[in-house]
């Protein structure tokens, strides 16, 4: 949905913008024929141009105070199941377009009803179908209709030397074209005015190829004013009297705009420019990249890519990394990516929240269906009193498991989860407790402070560090201990023992949903276990590049 609300966005900007240059600076001018071309080339540019955006380079540095690690952290974006709000804004829009098209096969069947009750006339490869209503002339295609009262020859003669303008110039493609804009931007208002433009600057080259096929001016402009009080003719179609005929008079006796005045066309490059700069789109390269595996070296290919999930959809946001380097970029909204100068021997990482890593050769083109990986939560030894211990050689234990200690990292306070800081990147660690912590910190290290000081990392290897992509996983509120404290209070006064394992699926909004019993001992701790878990407070969603997206996760209930 993101992605057609970004085309139609863009679709927008170029009408308007279009339209803008046309106003302010064409739409007094005599350049009939430039102006036609340039309305055309508006709506054709709206069209395309939106299908191929603009790319810059973002350079990102990458974390070097983080663990390295051999292929990037898992993430992904979710794609949402079933029918959210934005899916009713997608169904209107498509609601939309269908009651356009059926409006123009309605009108299309007044055409043919129209020919069905008229008289046919033929002069030469017009084909001239005479109502017995009060129709204001128009023309549509190769077809002329005009109403069987239009008065005397000279005007009937007048009037077909006007339409005839319109078939041989092909008119009616230009409104073929513009309908299908229409439907596509129906509810855009700008679409309004814009036809009258297109439609109008029709009649000023209508007008001006009658007078030029030698009908007298001023018998035509009477005869113009004469057909004003006509009835509106259908909206596909061109009418001789369309829009105000004193307006057009006023053009036909207008002196010649001097051909210098076709530059003021150029205003349309800033425009064009602006448009393009607003809607282009990021390609991301890191910082320090192993020039083994990219742009700079002989013999290179460009690797281009689909990236899927086991039901088929886009995965946007996925990260790509070119392994053991910097060099990246993410998956867009069609689920496609792009690495320029890459050596055919490099291996490429795709990986998302979720989802298992792929690896894979760097090749001209891959599709890549990634397969969903469950998340295992590690709960803390309630029983012992002891936190989930950091890696070897570090453990630290507190007296009560509700205390949080404070966390200082090289002077630094830090919101960090110390859990999840790797043993090998900490140089020392000192606990410091009561009075000795409070002196220090104040009253937030009344449970005591952990003061971590890190290994300083050489600029030198740090530039043979591979790129790391750090994103959120899903937590429990209040962390691991407020979901063990939580766990601890569910399970405790169980009529059975036993271990049963559960997955379940943390949504994009943080509810739980999809909870399945994975292992069991017995029915009723299963019913227990599906019962504790769906009665779970919301988690803060996992995300992706700051997007929140659902994520499978299992966890262990000991009862």
């Amino acid at each position: 949905m993101n992605a057609i609300v970004s085309y139609l966005l863009q679709m927008a900007c170029w009408l308007a913008g279009f339209w803008l240059v046309y106003a302010l600076v064409l739409a007094k001018e005599t350049f009939f024929e430039l102006n036609r071309w340039f309305l055309l080339i508006g709506l054709v540019v709206s069209i395309v141009l939106p299908l191929f955006p603009l790319h810059y380079s973002v350079e990102m540095v990458p974390h070097t105070n983080l663990p390295i690690v051999d292929l990037v952290a898992q993430s992904a974006y979710q794609q949402p199941t079933g029918l959210s709000g934005i899916d009713y804004w997608l169904l209107a829009y498509v609601l939309g377009i269908v009651l356009f098209v059926l409006r123009f096969f309605w009108q299309t069947t007044q055409l043919i009803r129209m020919q069905k009750r008229g008289e046919l006339l033929k002069m030469g490869t017009l084909k001239i179908f005479k109502l017995d209503n009060d129709t204001a002339p128009f023309s549509f295609f190769t077809n002329v209709y005009v109403s069987e009262k239009l008065s005397g020859e000279t005007e009937f003669k007048a009037v077909i030397a006007h339409e005839k303008v319109h078939i041989d110039e092909r008119h009616w493609a230009d409104l073929l074209l513009l309908e299908v804009v229409r439907a596509l931007q129906w509810f855009n208002p700008l679409l309004i005015i814009y036809r009258k433009a297109i439609m109008q600057n029709h009649e000023y080259l209508a007008d001006r190829g009658t007078l030029k096929n030698g009908v007298c001016a001023r018998t035509y402009q009477s005869i113009l004013v004469n057909q004003m009080l006509g009835v509106p003719v259908l909206h596909i179609a061109n009418g001789f009297t369309l829009f105000n005929p004193t307006k057009r008079i006023t053009m036909m006796n207008k002196h010649k705009t001097l051909s210098a005045k076709r530059l003021n066309l150029l205003w349309a490059l800033p425009v064009a420019a602006l448009i393009m700069v607003a809607f282009a789109k990021p390609v991301y390269v890191m910082a320090g990249a192993n020039p083994a595996n990219v742009v700079g070296q002989d013999n290179v290919i460009t690797v281009k890519g689909k990236v899927t999930n086991p039901k088929g959809d886009n995965l946007p946001g996925a990260s790509v990394i070119v392994a053991g380097t910097h060099i990246g970029t993410l998956v867009d909204s069609k689920g496609e990516f792009t690495l320029e100068g890459i050596k055919p021997d490099a291996e490429v990482v795709i990986s998302f929240v979720g989802f298992e890593n792929c690896l894979f050769k760097a090749q001209e083109n891959i599709e890549v269906q990634m397969k969903r990986k469950v998340v295992k939560i590690d709960v803390v030894n309630i029983a012992s009193g002891e936190m989930t211990p950091l890696p070897p050689p570090f453990q630290i234990k507190f007296d009560e498991i509700d205390k949080k200690p404070l966390v200082v990292v090289d002077g630094e306070i830090s919101v960090a989860d110390i859990n999840k800081i790797d043993s090998e990147s900490i140089e020392s660690l000192e606990v410091l407790k009561n009075q000795s912590a409070t002196e220090l910190y104040g009253d937030k290290a009344k449970d005591g402070v952990i003061l971590i000081t890190t290994k300083k990392i050489n600029p030198q290897v740090a530039e043979d560090e591979v790129f790391v992509v750090v994103e959120d996983m899903p937590s429990f509120k209040g962390g691991e201990i407020a979901l063990n404290n939580y766990i601890i209070k569910a399970t405790a006064n169980s009529k059975e023992k036993g271990e049963v394992d559960v997955q379940f699926t943390v949504a994009a909004d943080g509810s739980i949903k999809d909870v399945v019993v994975i292992k069991t001992p017995s029915k009723f701790l299963s019913k227990q276990a599906i019962k504790i878990v769906n009665a779970m407070p919301v988690w803060n969603p996992g995300k992706q590049r700051g997007k929140s997206v659902t994520v499978d996760m299992m966890i262990s209930l000991n009862f």
